[in-house]
């Protein structure tokens, strides 16, 4: 079992805690449970640049190879994740500017199983009576490495997905007229561009107008 947290004594830095399953399982029935170790240890960077600072180590230098192995992947995928949300909202928030609308960014709270719990860039949009929010759902889609929603507050109303496959964001969007889809996935997809982001938001300001 791995928990990952932020660590607390390192501006950055992640707390990964390895705990091994099945110690107990075999215990017969009456005799005393076995002690189950524990261990821990901070990592810091991603990549090549990854650094391990041991609080409780295996004994084992092939454990311990495997484990920081297992960090250094998880630390590199959240690293990864989040810069690809980052450079999201940055590219998003200036289309929106220059298109009139006020934004403001944010963060949500997100909960993974693989790479810990984190704060997500997120983005608030307005102009007018209408008011949209970015919102990063999950890094693991079917098909994809990522999906954002785009919401018309306060509604919640689904407007358009974000998914990230093909190396590039792709917008799923269905115009206001348009026939029903079961899910916003069937929707037509477009490369996430200026262009399309202002069609998306042009109509939405209308709709709610």
């Amino acid at each position: 079992m791995v928990s990952i947290f932020d660590d607390p004594g390192v501006a950055g830095a992640l707390r990964f805690t390895f705990v091994p399953k099945g110690v107990n399982d075999v215990v017969p029935l009456g005799q005393p449970r076995k002690h189950v170790p524990e261990y821990i240890v901070t990592v810091a960077g991603h990549g090549e640049g990854t650094t391990f600072t041991w609080v409780a180590e295996p004994d084992s230098a092939k454990e311990k190879a495997k484990l920081e192995a297992i960090a250094k992947k998880r630390a590199s995928d959240r690293h990864a994740w989040l810069d690809l949300l980052g450079n999201l909202v940055t590219t998003v928030q200036g289309w929106a500017e220059k298109l009139g609308w006020v934004t403001k960014r944010t963060d949500k709270k997100m909960e993974d199983y693989e790479i810990g719990n984190y704060k997500a860039p997120a983005l608030l949009l307005q102009r007018a009576a209408s008011r949209l929010f970015l919102e990063p759902v999950t890094r693991a889609a079917p098909g994809a490495e990522g999906l954002v929603d785009l919401y018309r507050m306060p509604a919640y109303d689904d407007i358009a997905s974000l998914y990230y496959y093909n190396k590039r964001w792709n917008v799923h969007y269905l115009p206001p007229g348009e026939p029903a889809v079961d899910n916003i996935r069937d929707a037509e997809a477009k490369p996430l561009t200026k262009e399309a982001l202002k069609t998306i938001l042009d109509e939405m300001s209308d709709d709610a107008g």
